[in-house]
């Protein structure tokens, strides 16, 4: 194993484009029946320019395959279009701090939600509600962010790993919040982050970043009084746990170059939600 010079990790600034696969697993365990579901995505991340205001990306979806479209993920499977396009400014950390092209996408969901409801008034319940949700998210420019960035692609993708003195530290501490994870409440995980060797066939640096729920910040009462609503449960039966975990490969210019993510939530005896989600850069 190499050893790991005591230097900041810096971001990385490529002038050319780079491939990517993601291939993510999700199974649901509850009283009604079990859910599975296999997405895969080819995606292509370009670096555009670094500017006053940040590190500007575009992100195009090139492909894009779901194995289950039944019910609601049918509508997962149609919105998911809207995020075929998005151009993007991180900070100098890596995170992703705003939408740029939020106005386009608007206009592309106006144009297209009588298609929509048409092709849905009849499988899903209070389709005009439904779009309402939908409008509120896309023209609230902290909303569409937070959904941006609670999926895996942008988790993956855009890890906040960058010029924080990472290797000089034995670990830092940081935050992943999944936001409306159940219905309108977030998700919180507090997150130990480190870097753990220098991979030698990329040459770049091992970065390991995991956490739990974050319990002061976590609004259970909220997520408990939905999950007793949709099982019958009674509340105080309900205790929901969880943990969040990313391995994230560098290159020898600091470009992720493979990454996973792992994300269990369980409430035992009722529900349970497992995610697994692999990225590797073609």
């Amino acid at each position: 194993m190499n050893t790991i010079p005591k230097k900041d990790i810096d971001f990385y600034k490529n002038e050319y484009s780079v491939l990517y696969e993601i291939d993510t697993y999700r199974y649901i365990k509850s009283p009604e029946e079990p859910i599975e579901n296999r997405i895969q995505t080819k995606i292509k991340k370009s670096f555009i320019r670094k500017d006053p205001v940040g590190y500007l990306f575009s992100i195009e979806v090139l492909e894009r395959e779901q194995s289950n479209k039944e019910d609601i993920l049918d509508i997962e499977d149609q919105l998911a279009n809207l995020q075929n396009k998005l151009v993007l400014y991180t900070d100098a950390h890596g995170d992703i701090i705003s939408i740029v092209n939020r106005g386009e996408i608007s206009e592309e969901w106006y144009d297209h939600k009588t298609i929509f409801k048409k092709t849905n008034k009849d499988s899903l319940e209070n389709v005009d509600e439904f779009i309402e949700g939908v409008d509120s998210i896309i023209n609230d420019h902290v909303e569409f962010l937070n959904l941006v960035k609670k999926s895996e692609v942008a988790s993956l993708l855009f890890p906040p790993i960058y010029q924080y003195n990472l290797l000089a530290e034995n670990s830092i501490k940081q935050q992943k919040v999944l936001y409306d994870f159940f219905d309108t409440t977030a998700l919180p995980f507090r997150m130990d982050t480190k870097v753990i060797a220098m991979n030698e066939e990329t040459l770049g640096y091992q970065i390991v970043r995991s956490g739990n729920i974050d319990t002061p910040r976590f609004d259970e009462k909220s997520a408990s009084a939905l999950i007793s609503n949709l099982f019958d449960v009674h509340r105080y039966n309900i205790k929901i746990e969880g943990d969040y975990f990313e391995a994230i490969d560098l290159n020898d210019h600091n470009i992720v170059e493979e990454a996973t993510l792992l994300l269990n939530i369980e409430i035992p005896g009722i529900y349970s939600y497992r995610q697994i989600s692999k990225l590797k850069a073609m």
